[in-house]
């Protein structure tokens, strides 16, 4: 099993990540990135959804709250959402998939 903090700072060394709200919610309505990732208290959490939805973004709720995601992007400070536009070297676009896939049956 891959782990999917792991795969969190892989994409932020190789990847193209930007973290924070008002990033993922720019690209959620633009449809501008690969994975949205949210924290499980980010505030603007059903917004953003929505607007992923509607350009065909896929979101990930994170388990852990905006501090947890904060402490795996390797930040002293909260992040409530991580956009991903290039995964790098990491494999968080499959374990994307496959978890929704795993919360859809």
């Amino acid at each position: 099993m891959i782990d999917f903090n792991r795969q969190i700072a892989i994409a932020l060394k190789t990847g193209k990540i930007e973290l924070g709200s008002r990033s993922a919610t720019a690209a959620a309505k633009l449809g501008r990135a690969k994975l949205i990732i949210l924290a499980s208290n980010c505030p603007e959490k059903d917004a953003i959804v929505t607007d992923a939805q509607g350009s065909g973004v896929p979101t990930h709720i994170y388990e852990g709250t905006s501090m947890d995601l904060g402490s795996v992007c390797g930040k002293p400070f909260i992040v409530s959402a991580v956009t991903v536009k290039e995964p790098g070297d990491s494999e968080i676009l499959r374990l994307a998939e496959r978890e929704d896939a795993v919360s859809k049956d």
